[in-house]
C-alpha cells in the first residue's frame, strides 16, 4: 500500500468489500451499492490492487471480489493473476513470430 490518501470512493469500495472469498460480492452488486457504473468500479479496484491493497477475486460462477484474509486466498489470487500474465505473454510471443512482416513506424 502506498502513503497516497484514499479518495472517498476508494474508501467506500474498501469499506463495502467483504472479508474473505466465501463472502465475495459481484462487480454488479458493488456498483449498485455504490451508485457508480461497473467500469468505474473495475478501474478503481484495479488501481487499488496496483497500490498494494489486498483485493481478491473469484472468477468462477457466483464469484466476485473480496478483501483477502487468508494465505490460501492470497496465493489463489497471485496464481490466477500469474496464469493471466503467462497467457498474455504466450499470445505476444505468437504474434511476434510475424514481426518481420511489419515495420515499426
Amino acid at each position: 500500500m502506498t502513503d497516497t490518501p484514499l479518495s472517498n470512493i476508494e474508501q467506500q469500495i474498501l469499506n463495502t468489500l467483504p472479508a474473505g472469498r466465501a463472502q465475495a460480492i459481484t462487480l454488479e452488486k458493488l456498483s449498485y451499492l455504490l451508485h457508480i457504473n461497473k467500469k468505474r468500479v473495475s478501474n478503481i479496484v484495479a488501481d487499488l490492487r496496483k497500490r498494494g491493497y489486498l483485493i481478491g477475486s473469484n472468477r468462477q460462477a457466483h464469484g466476485g471480489m473480496y478483501l483477502i484474509v487468508t494465505s490460501n486466498e492470497f496465493w489463489e489470487t497471485v496464481n490466477t493473476l500469474q496464469k493471466s500474465v503467462n497467457s498474455q505473454q504466450a499470445i505476444i510471443n505468437a504474434l511476434l513470430k510475424h514481426e518481420e512482416r511489419f515495420a515499426r513506424e
